[in-house]
């Protein structure tokens, strides 16, 4: 759905006598009647009150709601012509303290409780500070004090633009959600310690069919995975759109040396119909450590376009797979393998550009890129680079949801102190904006003004990265100054204000 499209529905849901407006706040209560002045809590508007129609907006004012142990459960029913908006008041910052469930209930789906509603804009974080739990398995199941943020088995539900920070698993969709959307939110610091490893995930992903996007979030800094899309026999991870998201240093946080993977793809039914596409995947090339993998064994086709793949232990794990097109591809591991794979199916890998060591993996044994080319009887037109790239690379998308945000990635090898970056895409001339670092959002911006039309020079250092809830194993340290990711935003747009 195009920007467009988008804004006319929201338009729509505010015009009189077509669509209503109404209001929750930290103060609110069932007795209200939804209005400004008297407005709902939180839950009874998730209850749907009768005055709750399709494609209505409920406007979610500034505060807190929750006390890190509540369940709230989204009863609200739109319609995919006319989704219900549950979105944060301009200006004002929502925090959700308690874990959502849309579409009813852990371990108890009814999908159609929760049908076609949008969540836009709210932040999600818990208050507990205990990051401890049970480990996986009987009879405690990785359980801990700390509560999930979102999890959603409605069709047509969607989470745009929230930020989900210090949870236990940040967004969680399941295949029961036929055509979920998240688009553009920032997950970060997600997770908890136990005594077998580190728990939590930025986003728990598991589908079958119709297509589910997750696209153009930015993911960074849990305990465990950024991506995970995982499942038994069971389950199914099938027809997935992982695209334009920014995934970086996932289990930076968590006990011992060893990070975990930005995306892992595994399934015991084999993944399939997987689209990666221009995803920004980024571990500290200096660690050699961190993975990305793509499938396991018994996979079935995967498309891989546009990615940048930098650092890890190895950049790339490429599981077994029917089919894999991998094309256009940029891969950098400074000392270890670029990828390894142990596929004895023909692949096409072409027009890929890699970087640093040279070292690749089929089945046991290492080659250099020529061996490579021979062994995988593919990438005869792609080009490999020993030593680290040089220069800045520079990315820009702009939302489609949101006039004037975008998100911003900065390769910055020469170490640039301040990085110059064009904004046409996202802003027209005369625009007030700030750029917030994701790293650290609700500090102070590291840019603001009017825009130009001229490229606006962004700073990669001194930059400081937020300090997650409770004791962690790890402190975090920020990637700048060779990498980073930020955000554009309109003040008027919508940007919470952050005392």
């Amino acid at each position: 759905m195009s920007f467009r499209s988008v804004f006319r529905v929201i338009v729509v849901a505010c015009v009189p006598g077509l669509a209503s407006e109404f209001y929750v706040a930290p103060t609110g209560s069932a007795a209200g009647d939804g209005s400004i002045a008297k407005p709902w809590d939180f839950q009874s508007a998730l209850n749907q009150p009768r005055a709750v129609k399709p494609g209505d907006t409920i406007w979610i004012r500034g505060g807190t709601y929750g006390n890190g142990r509540i369940i709230y459960y989204s009863r609200l029913v739109g319609t995919r012509a006319a989704p219900i908006v549950v979105r944060r008041y301009k200006e004002e910052r929502a925090i959700v303290n308690g874990w959502l469930q849309v579409g009813c209930c852990d371990k108890d789906p009814q999908p159609s409780k929760g049908a076609y509603v949008w969540f836009w804009g709210l932040e999600f974080a818990s208050s507990i500070t205990d990051r401890t739990g049970k480990p996986a398995g009987a009879p405690y199941y990785g359980e801990s004090k700390i509560l999930d943020a979102i999890d959603t088995w409605a069709p047509g539900s969607k989470f745009i633009h929230n930020v989900v920070h210090d949870t236990r698993v940040g967004i969680s969709m399941w295949k029961e959600a036929l055509g979920a959307e998240a688009y553009g939110n920032l997950v970060y610091f997600n997770g908890f310690q136990s005594t077998d490893r580190a728990h939590g995930h930025g986003f728990y992903v598991q589908n079958d069919s119709d297509t589910m996007s997750i696209s153009n979030n930015i993911v960074f800094g849990q305990f465990d995975h950024g991506m995970q899309f995982y499942g038994s026999e069971a389950t199914f991870v099938r027809n997935l759109l992982v695209e334009k998201n920014i995934v970086f240093e996932n289990g930076a946080i968590s006990k011992g040396p060893q990070l975990a993977d930005n995306v892992i793809f595994s399934n015991s039914n084999g993944v399939a119909g997987v689209q990666l596409l221009g995803n920004h995947l980024y571990f500290k090339p200096d660690r050699n450590m961190g993975n990305n993998e793509l499938g396991w064994t018994g996979n079935h086709d995967l498309v891989a376009k546009d990615n940048y793949f930098i650092g890890g232990f190895q950049a790339i794990a490429l599981g077994s797979w029917t089919s894999v097109i991998a094309e256009n591809n940029t891969v950098y591991s400074k000392d270890k393998y670029l990828i390894i794979t142990s596929n004895p199916n023909p692949m096409s890998l072409n027009d890929n550009k890699y970087y640093g060591s040279g070292l690749f993996q089929t089945g046991t044994s290492g080659t250099n890129f020529s061996g490579w080319q021979a062994r995988s009887g593919s990438d005869k037109n792609s080009k490999f680079q020993a030593g680290a790239p040089t220069g800045t690379w520079t990315f820009v998308e702009p939302s489609k949801y949101e006039k004037g945000r975008a998100n911003i990635v900065i390769y910055n090898w020469d170490k640039k102190p301040n990085v110059p970056v064009d904004l046409s895409k996202a802003l027209a001339i005369g625009t007030s904006f700030e750029i917030r670092d994701s790293e650290n959002y609700f500090g102070p911006p590291v840019l603001k003004g009017t825009y130009s039309g001229s490229p606006v020079n962004i700073p990669m250092n001194g930059l400081t990265i937020a300090t997650p809830n409770g004791r962690i194993p790890t402190a975090p340290s920020h990637t700048a100054p060779l990498f980073g990711a930020f955000i554009v935003i309109i003040p008027s747009e919508g940007a919470p204000n952050p005392r």
